[in-house]
C-alpha cells in the first residue's frame, strides 16, 4: 500500500509495550489513517500497516532505530520520514511486477513497467493507459563472445547497451561470427537483433544466431537472409561455403516475415533429442520453425551471431553491413 500522510496526527498510547509489541493500542486514533504511515514513539519510529478501531499495527524499529519499552501515555505522533519518503517514491511513482500483479489504477501519473508485457502503461487515476510496445531485453556484452571466425576486417564493439558487428563488403560469401563455448544442455537462447542494412545481394543467410562445430567447421544459422528480409535456416560447410537449407525448415530453408526491421530467434536444446529454433516479432509469442535431431548436420561445441559481408554487394552496388545484437538471454 502507498504510504499515508496527515497533518498534525497525534495521540497515546493507552497501556505499556515492550520491544517486540506489534498490536498497540492507543487512546484515539482519529486522524490516522488506513496503513501505511510512520509513527514516533518516544525515539523509535514504527511502520503502521493497519488500523482496527484503537490498535495500531506496526513494524518496529524502521529506519535505523531500536526497539524499545515504552510507557501508557507516551506520545504517538505521525510523522514524515526519509523512508517514507522514499516508500512514496518507489510505490506512487512506479511499479514493477508481472502483468498479472498490476495493481488498480487510482494514483494519478503512476507508471506501470511490466517484466513480462508489451506496454508501459500510466495510471490516469482510474484506468491504466498503455504506451508502447515495449521489449523488455538482456543486453549484451561482446566479451561474452570472445572467438572471432572470419574476422577479416570486420569489428565487433559494445555501443550503448548494444553490440555492434561491423562487416564491409566482400563479393563472396564471408560469415563474420563472433562465438563463445556451446552451453551445457539443456537450454535456451533468446537473441534479438536488427541487421544494418536491407540486403541488396542474394545469400542463404545474412545476419542471425549461429552454431558451429570448431572440428569441421561447419555452421548451422538462422536469422534473415535471401534479397527480401526472409526468415532463413541455413546450413554452411563452411564459413565462405553455403550448402543449403535446412532439413524440414519452412519453404526448403525460406520463410518470409511481416516486413520489419526487429528480429526474434530462439533456440532449444533439451539435451535429449531435439534442437528446436522459434522466430518471434514481439518476444513473448513464438513460432516453432523446425525441431530438429541434436546432430542434424552437425554437432555444435560453440554459439554467437554473424553477420554475411556478401550482404550489401551486387555488381552495381556496393553496401558495408552489419548487425546490432541487442539482447541475448540463456536460461
Amino acid at each position: 500500500m502507498a504510504e499515508q500522510f496527515k497533518n498534525l496526527a497525534s495521540t497515546t498510547l493507552s497501556g505499556d509495550i515492550d520491544n517486540a509489541t506489534t498490536s498497540v493500542g492507543v487512546a484515539s486514533a482519529m486522524g490516522f489513517t488506513g496503513g501505511d504511515f510512520r509513527i514516533l514513539v518516544d525515539s523509535e519510529i514504527m511502520k503502521v500497516t493497519g488500523v482496527s478501531g484503537t490498535t495500531l499495527t506496526v513494524v518496529r524499529h524502521q529506519e535505523g532505530t531500536s526497539a524499545s519499552a515504552h510507557s501508557n501515555g507516551a506520545t504517538v505522533a505521525h510523522v514524515l520520514t526519509a523512508g517514507a519518503l522514499d516508500a512514496h517514491d518507489q510505490n506512487d511513482l512506479a511499479a514493477y511486477d508481472t502483468y498479472a500483479n498490476r495493481p488498480a489504477a487510482g494514483v494519478p501519473g503512476r507508471i506501470f513497467l511490466p517484466t513480462d508485457g508489451l506496454f508501459i502503461e500510466r495510471d490516469n487515476g482510474s484506468t491504466w493507459e498503455k504506451f508502447g510496445p515495449i521489449w523488455p531485453m538482456t543486453p549484451p556484452q561482446s566479451s561474452d563472445f570472445p572467438t572471432w571466425v572470419n574476422q577479416g576486417t570486420s569489428t565487433c564493439v559494445d555501443n550503448k547497451g548494444a553490440i555492434f558487428l561491423y562487416a564491409p563488403n566482400s563479393t563472396n560469401e564471408q560469415l563474420r561470427a563472433r562465438l563463445k563455448a556451446y552451453p551445457t544442455p539443456p537450454f535456451t537462447v533468446e537473441m534479438a537483433f536488427v541487421l544494418n542494412v536491407h540486403p541488396v545481394g542474394s545469400a542463404g543467410i545474412f545476419g542471425g544466431l549461429c552454431i558451429r562445430d570448431s572440428i569441421s567447421g561447419k555452421f548451422q544459422c538462422y536469422g534473415v537472409g535471401n534479397n527480401d528480409l526472409h526468415i532463413r535456416g541455413y546450413n554452411y560447410s563452411s564459413y565462405s561455403a553455403a550448402s543449403g537449407g535446412i532439413t524440414g525448415w519452412p519453404g526448403s530453408g525460406d520463410n518470409h516475415q511481416a516486413e520489419q526491421n526487429l528480429v526474434w530467434v530462439k533456440y532449444y536444446d533439451d539435451n535429449a533429442s531435439a534442437r528446436v529454433i522459434s522466430i518471434s516479432v514481439d518476444g513473448y509469442n513464438w513460432m516453432q520453425m523446425v525441431s530438429l535431431a541434436r546432430t542434424d548436420y552437425l554437432t555444435p561445441n560453440q554459439i554467437g551471431f554473424l553477420a554475411n559481408s556478401i550482404c550489401g554487394y551486387t555488381t552495381s552496388t556496393y553496401i558495408d553491413t552489419g548487425i546490432t545484437l541487442l539482447h541475448w538471454r540463456q536460461y
